[in-house]
């Protein structure tokens, strides 16, 4: 009566690069956007819907990984420079 145990082994998180990387070219879409006065993207609440749903995206698919919330700063931090500057 021998039996066999299966012991699972917990495989450390592999980083989601791509989210940081469609993180980058959306915040680089808002700041072109509003550097050449693209009105459908210009407006503030464009701007701050744009940066919920993707953070929220960003959030949700990253599942506590590091790259779900750099992604969710980058385009946080590139909408708030648009305010700014």
């Amino acid at each position: 009566m021998n039996e066999t145990k299966t012991v699972k082994v917990n495989k450390p998180k592999k980083p989601m690069m791509w989210l940081i990387y469609v993180s980058l070219a959306l915040s680089g879409l808002v700041l072109l956007a509003d550097a050449y006065s693209i009105y459908p993207l210009a407006k503030w609440t464009a701007k701050l819907g744009i940066a919920l749903v993707y953070s929220a995206f960003a959030l949700v698919v990253g599942n506590g990984r590091k790259s779900g919330y750099t992604a969710a700063a980058i385009i946080v931090v590139a909408v708030l420079a648009t305010f700014v500057i």
